[in-house]
């Protein structure tokens, strides 16, 4: 008896050692391709808060300290927020209390790594774990992938809601009994146009894929259904969402997206040319993908989806000429388009088995790789300079400002007043763009000639002018200043970004006539 059970026993353990590293195996890939997103996000891409990021967190503890009973919210997000003022901002509000900006730049990256993580689930289940394995690591190596995930506003929650809602219509898919699945999707649709009105756009490509895969695994019958259940919850949960969304949602909704109007107008072509620069090679390897698809009479619909979908942000913003915003978007696109990369590289490389080896021409693809990450590393520092440290204005205006007491006006107000929101409160800022002024005689004025009666009345303490991201008003404004000589130049902060040298200037109120600011040439205007 002794002799004849000793092996077995051994045997026992060697099968499960083995199934062990091969578990560890399967998972080893993705876990370091994440610990590289990680590493090379935080260790490249430092800077002061981005105007929206200031924009989105000045706005979620506003409306946080107001639902635990602190003042009411002054500024009408909802008009001109493009994604539901009470959804992502309150999330990034309630980090920032926590840890600052960083906190909150942090739970985008986890979204961030939540979509690589969906990239490598669907790359394999539609191709292989090798396939997965470069559409991940190629994916992160972007630079529209590398600055999302460094950016607190609305889009990494957004695109992490939408690749979860992908892998759930590929599993329902391709199972036929994951059918209730289907339940999830509408309400993760839902949530993802919530966080962002432009996932409006960007669901389409969900419903597609599950719609070309179902007919081709599960045939007409249950390809309706699971269309059904999704487009049932949608419209219950949208009937609901409309009862209790504050309506001034819909302006937002048609400003911000659906008429739209460019802020940064570009002609097509230079749009093309900055997509094809920041996303030509992997749009390069998804036709390749696609061609290869197309010769081995591989599920070519769901090849042309993924591929259609690739195209949808780009043509939205050729088509309103809008240059703004271009940078993030272009991940929502390679998301979709990553499974052909993925399924050309393996190829390239000469994989030919469903489980993780090397290839007989791995270093191709590798090599490939390791040229989007250079070149994907490089553009996102760009990008991420593409505007100025402002730690320096923050301190200059920390020496002027007086919570409770005067008034201010501010060209750069969104970060201006963000990291100054410990010496201020919200009724005290005004921007650049619009005034609506009752003077001491109660005449009411709006627009530019608000502008021009305020100054004339000395009704800000303190001015701040860049002539950076609205320079035709800050001119304007500055030449009102110097006319009436009622205020003095006070300050000027050096900054620097991406684009070149610029300044901030800080103008404080004067006896009214005696200002030393007199001329535009003591700011370096003709």
């Amino acid at each position: 008896m002794i002799a004849t059970s000793a092996p077995k026993v051994e045997t026992r353990y060697i099968t499960k050692r083995q199934f062990t590293l091969l578990a560890l195996m399967a998972r080893w890939p993705l876990l370091v391709i994440l610990a590289f997103q990680m590493i090379i996000s935080v260790t490249t891409l430092r800077n002061t808060a981005f105007q929206d990021e200031a924009l989105y967190l000045y706005a979620g503890q506003q409306i946080f300290n107001h639902w635990l009973g602190g003042p009411p919210v002054l500024d009408p997000y909802a008009i001109y927020f493009s994604g539901y003022p009470y959804f992502y901002p309150v999330i990034a509000g309630i980090l920032d209390k926590l840890g600052g900006v960083e906190l909150a730049r942090w739970f985008s990256l986890l979204c961030m790594m939540g979509v690589t993580a969906c990239v490598y689930s669907v790359t394999q289940k539609v191709f292989s774990r090798n396939a997965a394995i470069f559409a991940a690591a190629l994916y992160v190596s972007l630079a529209s992938v590398l600055f999302m995930g460094r950016l607190a506003t609305y889009d990494a929650l957004c695109l992490l809601l939408l690749g979860i809602a992908t892998i759930l219509a590929y599993q329902t898919s391709l199972a036929r009994k994951s059918w209730w699945l289907a339940v999830w999707i509408g309400p993760l649709l839902l949530m993802a146009v919530t966080a962002k009105y432009a996932a409006l756009l960007l669901a389409l490509p969900v419903l597609g894929i599950l719609i070309v895969l179902s007919l081709e695994k599960q045939g007409w019958w249950r390809t309706l259904l699971r269309v059904a259940i999704v487009i049932v919850t949608i419209a219950i949960l949208g009937v609901m969402a409309y009862k209790l969304m504050d309506k001034d949602v819909l302006k937002g909704l048609s400003l911000t997206t659906t008429n739209r109007v460019a802020i940064v107008q570009r002609s097509p072509l230079e749009l093309l040319i900055h997509v094809l620069q920041l996303g030509g090679i992997a749009y390069a390897l998804g036709i390749v993908g696609l061609y290869l698809m197309f010769r081995e009479k591989r599920s070519r619909w769901l090849a042309l989806v993924l591929f259609g979908a690739s195209l949808l942000v780009p043509a939205y913003h050729m088509y309103k000429q809008e240059y703004v915003s271009l940078d993030k978007h272009l991940a929502f696109s390679l998301f979709y388009v990553m499974p052909l990369v993925g399924y050309t590289l393996s190829k390239v490389s000469g994989y030919t088995q469903q489980r993780f080896s090397l290839g007989r021409n791995w270093l191709a693809g590798l090599a490939i790789v390791l040229l989007v990450f250079t070149i994907g590393t490089q553009q996102a520092q760009t990008i991420y300079a593409g505007w100025a440290d402002t730690t320096n204005l923050s301190y200059q205006l920390h020496t002027q400002l007086r919570a409770g007491s005067g008034r201010y006006l501010s060209e750069d107000i969104e970060v201006a007043r963000y990291y100054a929101e410990d010496v201020s409160d919200s009724w005290q800022w005004n921007g650049v763009n619009f005034l609506y002024y009752t003077d001491p005689h109660n005449k009411q004025f709006s627009g530019n000639d608000a502008f021009t009666r305020a100054i004339d009345d000395g009704y800000f303490d303190v001015v701040e002018l860049s002539f950076n991201y609205q320079p035709y008003q800050a001119r304007s404004i500055a030449q009102q200043m110097a006319a009436t000589k009622n205020y003095d130049l006070v300050g000027k902060v050096k900054f620097q970004n991406s684009f070149g040298i610029g300044y901030y200037y800080l103008w404080h109120k004067a006896t009214p006539g005696k200002g030393n600011f007199t001329s535009l040439k003591q700011v370096r205007l003709p």
